[in-house]
């Protein structure tokens, strides 16, 4: 192998980690893998997670120690209700839900990946099984919005068109945080 081959070959490995957000921590639980950028991101989206009365009830049953946990409950607790909302219960449910400081990393990371420009403040992929949301932007509204998409991703074997995924995930979105 020429030195000139060695190079490129070194250049495409390494250029996927260089594109992607440098990402400080990940923790899992029943249903999410939790990465994030760094504590303050994590801090803030945790701060603005705020669950109504029901869910914050179901918290007290769990064992949080730190504030990944903390945020880790509360993304089950979301997660089990729009699964009861949407009466879909898919077998090994997992998700990536990966937390970024603001909608302009949202956007970046969603132009990286699909070369188009977006104001999104969070996406779930489909390709990637993961959720990508902004901390200064996230709300119960905004995870339960994408959990259902994901949800609904999960659950059925031959994905439905966008439309009824999209009204799905809105349905999810209003009756959780009823």
């Amino acid at each position: 192998m020429s030195k000139i081959q060695l190079s490129v070959l070194v250049l495409l490995l390494w250029l996927p980690g260089a594109v992607n957000t440098v990402l400080a921590g990940e923790h899992k639980s029943r249903y999410a893998t939790l990465t994030y950028t760094n504590n303050e991101v994590l801090r803030e989206f945790n701060d603005n997670m705020r669950l109504n009365k029901k869910l914050n009830y179901s918290m007290r049953k769990n064992n949080v120690v730190t504030m990944a946990d903390e945020v880790l409950a509360k993304a089950d607790i979301i997660i089990e209700k729009v699964q009861v909302v949407l009466d879909m219960f898919p077998g090994k449910y997992h998700v990536r839900l990966v937390v970024v400081g603001d909608s302009g990393d949202v956007a970046r990371i969603y132009k990286q990946k699909y070369g188009k420009r977006v104001s999104h403040i969070a996406y779930y992929s489909l390709s990637e099984k993961t959720i990508y949301i902004s901390a200064e932007d996230a709300s119960l509204r905004v995870l339960a919005h994408e959990v259902g998409h994901s949800i609904v991703d999960h659950y059925f074997k031959v994905r439905p068109p966008y439309n009824i995924h999209e009204l799905m995930a809105q349905f999810a979105e209003k009756h959780v945080t009823d």
